[in-house]
């Protein structure tokens, strides 16, 4: 099984200033500079590559080819918050990744790891912080070098690998250590939007009006307060109920409503079911409309 590790460092703008990719022996198996050509702002402060490190370099779109076909290689891609990588490279019109598997080092860690001290799936450490928590030496003075940190991300795979082929599975086989690493991940994570969609519609009295929240604590000792209802999908509570009582909202207030005894019996007795595609859509409604609650 080829498993590549990849690391690139962008401009602000998005276009690659450097990439490296390591093989799953520790060789760094590509690097190379790249001059930006629209760069409008030079951040070295982020990226720590100066003008000088890309002079005469050839622009990535002259060397894409050459990418796609060493990554077209891998049966796995993994790397630190690859999505962004991955999403840059087919922005620049590097085609064919999608024969290889995804292992992030990200939701590696997450899952042998941050999870069992309730960490979110979503708000994992820097690499810098994963690394030294798993007893690498590496440093702040390394890390933002694209070699660096894909050798850093490397050590963390190969360790989080062989960790979870002992202590999870009890099984060497490359194929079934990925298949069942990927699918644990998946379900977990799964569970932990289930479990964070938790929460409670809250009605309160704003003046001659009613105000709604909806997020995962209680607020029983805010002034106003009226009831809450327990649900098992916040989110799709949100759409639905502020969707059912749009036309009561009061002009110029937005989020307060001029509710009777009907809307307010009819909210005490809304209960739902959590559906992890609907959730999501209703995440992503809210968001656009404005009206996401934590």
């Amino acid at each position: 099984m080829k498993i590549y590790c990849l690391d690139a460092e962008f401009t602000e703008n998005e276009e690659f200033l450097e990439l490296s990719i390591f093989n799953i022996a520790g060789e760094e198996i590509y690097h190379q500079y790249y001059r930006p050509e629209q760069i409008k702002e030079w951040r070295t402060d982020i990226h720590h590559i100066t003008p000088e490190m890309v002079e005469g370099k050839a622009p990535f779109k002259e060397k894409k080819e050459e990418v796609e076909h060493l990554l077209k290689e891998a049966d796995v891609l993994t790397g630190f918050a690859l999505g962004n990588d991955l999403r840059v490279l087919s922005r620049s019109e590097v085609h064919g990744l999608d024969g290889a598997s995804v292992l992030d080092v990200k939701d590696m860690y997450w899952y042998m790891k941050g999870r069992k001290e309730g960490m979110s799936p979503f708000a994992i450490p820097s690499l810098l912080v994963c690394a030294n928590n798993l007893g690498l030496d590496f440093s702040e003075s390394e890390a933002h070098s694209a070699s660096a940190d894909t050798e850093a991300t490397l050590k963390c795979f190969n360790l989080l690998w062989k960790e979870f082929q002992t202590e999870e599975i009890g099984e060497t086989d490359e194929n079934i250590t990925l298949r069942k690493f990927m699918e644990g991940i998946e379900t977990e994570k799964g569970k932990f939007i289930e479990e964070t969609a938790k929460g409670y519609v809250k009605v309160f009295k704003n003046g001659p009006f009613h105000k709604l929240k909806f997020g995962r604590q209680v607020d029983r000792d805010q002034a106003g307060f009226l009831f809450d209802v327990e649900v098992a999908d916040r989110f799709k509570a949100e759409y639905e109920i502020r969707k059912s009582i749009k036309k009561k909202e009061v002009p110029g207030k937005i989020g307060v409503y001029k509710l009777g005894q009907k809307q307010l019996e009819e909210i005490r007795r809304y209960r739902n079911k959590y559906d992890a595609e609907e959730s999501a859509w209703c995440k992503k409604i809210l968001k656009g409309m404005g009206l996401f609650s934590f």
